[in-house]
């Protein structure tokens, strides 16, 4: 079974957001996928679900360093790093890059810019993250309300505004993962 892992140690940063949107994505696709939530703060619309066929699993984590990390690390078969974009996010960031750079064994990495707006702040980390690390493949990942509708009524926002910017981001998103993961549609 292949593992999407989706971590970063610190906290409010997306990862609940986008393993539920990218458990959404693989249902929709007809991908029979498990969902595991590691976060015992909760927050994911899919609650932990071993499914019986399931050829891959989403695993959120928690916002925190713990004994199991790098386990994780070594288990998945692509890796989804979460940031916001603000100073606050960018030590923690930096030590999350260490710590997966650093294996020997290598896993294909996405980078998130989670909640990118139009605002200089957005902008300027950004290019500090490519001057930095410009080998690191990322994607935006737009600010917006609609990821919060969507939660509200327990579907993904695909689903609820399949032409809006942040679907369309998603689905970008979910085009690497089954990319990276070799997985072909399920249907």
């Amino acid at each position: 079974m292949k593992t999407v892992l989706v971590c970063n140690q610190k906290g409010g940063v997306g990862k609940s957001l986008i393993a539920d949107e990218i458990s959404f994505a693989f249902e929709r696709d007809g991908i029979i996928a498990n969902h595991i939530d590691l976060d015992q703060q909760g927050g994911c619309i899919h609650s932990t679900e071993q499914k019986e066929g399931a050829i891959v699993q989403v695993v959120d984590t928690p916002g925190a360093l713990s004994s199991e990390f790098n386990e994780w690390i070594e288990a998945a078969d692509f890796i989804i790093v979460p940031t916001k974009m603000t100073l606050r996010d960018q030590e923690p960031l930096m030590r999350m890059i260490d710590i997966i750079e650093s294996r020997k064994n290598k896993k294909p990495v996405l980078y998130i810019m989670n909640c990118w707006n139009h605002f200089n702040t957005s902008r300027d980390f950004e290019d500090w993250f490519e001057s930095e690390y410009p080998n690191l493949k990322i994607c935006n990942l737009s600010q917006s309300e609609l990821f919060n509708h969507a939660a509200a009524v327990g579907k993904s926002v695909v689903d609820l505004k399949k032409a809006s910017v942040p679907a369309r981001q998603i689905e970008d998103i979910y085009a690497i993962v089954k990319y990276e993961l070799g997985i072909k549609s399920g249907r």
